[in-house]
């Protein structure tokens, strides 16, 4: 594993443990006062123990491992002495202080606590490897109930971040939900979905413990306030399902929801399930043939295993209705990442739910997970000779009209670009959305080829609206052929070769399928989050924050970051999708990180009440 040099620990993969606490800065351009008191944050795994990753013989990592830190920018609202308006971005970065942070600290240790994926996905010859790191990291967790930081929660909360209920919430499979203080991004503690009126949370009971394995992705729903998730266990029915009403604020709330805690929605086996989507009736969870089972060593196979002879499941639910799921089955794929889930209605009876459609970002194959970790792909587990190596935005058709249906009425890439991190702005989180923002980049696939790794050089504007419109047609044409055959089939180049100005007379852009930023020269992005413009033109009129390093910064010989590096928040025109409005001036480098999401001025103000927050010893 420490052969050859590792892709996600090199450059501006390499960890920033230095924080800041609300540092302001200096801008280049216009800030638009649609940021006013808002704040854009992002999470990502960064090792606090970063000192094992100096050399080739340093332990196994991956890009998902690491302790969570939050950076963020938030946009102080100031008046000048003419009484005008001013924004001051302020720079912030916090680590999350998680059990397992704190615990790190508490041991004096020198290399992580929890095992690392590449471990967990490593092969069976590796088995004693993987052995020895679970029972060190039961043997350090039972220690740490003799120092004055206990490891009862085992997230790094390293993944995402959400709001809810008064709450900003910091998420990873591994653990419950963690609470985050905005503007400050101080840690409360952890919130395993207690209610304001005693009601339990998920720590109640024997395997309460495993019960907190939360989806990093829980879906809110902006009219209701409610918030659904889902839960993973290593024991039967392995598969849990939540849904938790807004109590803070009675505005989100158009009437009473009811509270499910932890349904049960039996599957086969443990699942790596990182998503899911949710409509405004239903919720979809995904059953894909990527397990997540420490029972695959008893049969010679990694924890973390893909088995492509397996269909994929997709269980579509009802939302407050668990017990009456319908499965789906389709052919086998993964998918880390959903944009958004939408109802298709009765066109005689419009309270009458036909269908429910899902736009997500499938992959192929495991590759990525075994290139984060710079592990070479097993055999097994390699794509048949002249199958597409890809990571697509795709669409899935499930029609509900049917009780016996078992697979969707359409499943389709609606692009050939490569897709992945899409966002859809917060009031179309739960669908429909007519556009999805992405990532892509101009040369190769989301696959990252071992030697180096995928880094973002396109931002992406997908009108998710007219391309299902084609596909739809294209079906009813017959004229579908290939089931794999993307409604658009361009290239990144070709998009772009074949790409007008919004503003140029005569250009609608409902025929205008796909728009991409593509970044200066060795200038890489990362996931954006969309702010509405005020009185918006269209759905897609406002901006897109994303964070922006400039590789000439790397030292030419050792790739590493020179002294002082520093990265830019950008905000980009999201309805031209070639304006760069602003970019902020950042203190130091914000690393490649996951996702992020932008809180609004009103929710910052909205915020509960916090007694305390966690601090170091």
């Amino acid at each position: 594993m420490g052969a050859r040099p590792h892709p996600f620990r090199e450059g501006n993969y390499a960890p920033v443990r230095e924080e800041r606490a609300l540092e302001p800065c200096l801008c280049e351009g216009q800030l638009p006062l649609e940021l006013a008191g808002g704040m854009y944050v992002r999470n990502g795994g960064e090792p606090a123990l970063a000192e094992s990753m100096r050399d080739g013989a340093s332990p196994a990592y991956h890009w998902f491992d690491g302790d969570g830190m939050l950076t963020g920018v938030y946009f102080k609202e100031v008046r000048t002495s003419s009484g005008k308006r001013q924004l001051v971005p302020t720079f912030v970065n916090r680590y999350v202080l998680t059990d397992v942070f704190l615990a790190s600290n508490a041991l004096g240790l020198q290399q992580p606590i929890l095992p690392s994926i590449a471990t967990l996905v490593g092969s069976i010859w590796t088995l004693p490897l993987i052995l020895l790191s679970i029972f060190r990291a039961v043997f350090l967790a039972f220690l740490s109930f003799f120092t004055h930081s206990p490891l009862r929660h085992l997230s790094v909360a390293n993944t995402s971040i959400l709001w809810h209920d008064g709450r900003a919430l910091a998420s990873c499979e591994s653990g419950p939900l963690t609470w985050v203080t905005l503007p400050a991004l101080d840690t409360v503690g952890f919130w395993s979905l207690e209610g304001d009126n005693g009601e339990p949370g998920l720590r109640e009971g024997m395997i309460g413990w495993m019960k907190e394995w939360t989806t990093a992705h829980p879906k809110r729903d902006p009219v209701t306030g409610e918030l659904m998730l889902f839960h993973m266990t290593f024991l039967p029915p392995y598969l849990h399902y939540s849904v938790i009403p807004s109590t803070h604020a009675a505005s989100e709330k158009a009437a009473p929801t009811p509270r499910i805690l932890a349904a049960p929605v039996p599957i086969s086996s443990p699942k790596m399930m990182h998503d899911m989507a949710a409509s405004r009736t239903h919720s979809i969870l995904l059953d894909v043939p990527l397990s997540l089972n420490p029972l695959n060593l008893a049969v010679g196979k990694p924890i973390i295993n893909y088995d492509p002879s397996q269909r994929s499941r997709f269980g579509v639910l009802p939302r407050h209705a668990p017990h009456l799921v319908q499965w789906f089955e389709a052919p086998p794929c993964i998918i880390f990442h959903t944009a958004f889930a939408s109802d298709v209605y009765d066109a005689y009876d419009s309270s009458r739910v036909t269908a429910v459609e899902l736009v997500c970002c499938r992959l192929n194959s495991p590759r990525l997970v075994y290139a984060a970790g710079n592990l070479d792909l097993p055999v097994a587990q390699a794509l048949p000779a002249g199958a597409k190596e890809a990571c697509e935005l795709y669409y899935y058709s499930f029609p509900l009209s049917s009780p016996v249906a078992t697979a969707p009425t359409h499943a389709f890439p609606l692009a050939a670009i490569p897709f992945e991190f899409p966002t859809v702005p917060q009031d179309r989180a739960v669908g429909p959305a007519k556009y999805v923002y992405g990532c892509s980049i101009q040369h190769g696939n989301f696959d990252a080829a071992l030697g180096g790794a995928a880094k973002i050089d396109c931002l992406v504007k997908v009108n998710v609206e007219a391309l299902v419109r084609r596909g739809h047609k294209r079906a009813e044409a017959g004229e579908g052929g290939d089931a794999e055959r993307p409604v658009d089939e361009r290239s990144v180049s070709q998009v772009l070769a074949q790409q007008t100005s919004r503003s140029d007379q005569g250009v609608v852009d409902d025929d205008v399928p796909i728009r991409i930023l593509k970044m200066p020269p060795r200038h890489f992005a990362q996931e954006s989050s969309f702010v509405p413009r005020e009185n918006p033109r269209s759905e897609d009129d406002g901006y897109l924050l994303t964070y922006v390093f400039d590789e000439h910064q790397l030292d030419d010989v050792t790739e590493r970051p020179r002294e002082g590096a520093t990265s830019e928040l950008w905000v980009v025109d999201a309805w031209d999708m070639e304006t760069v409005v602003a970019k902020v001036k950042l203190p130091q480098r914000v690393p490649y990180g996951l996702h992020g999401n932008w809180f609004t001025s009103s929710q910052i103000q909205e915020q509960r009440t916090v007694e305390s927050v966690r601090s170091r010893p």
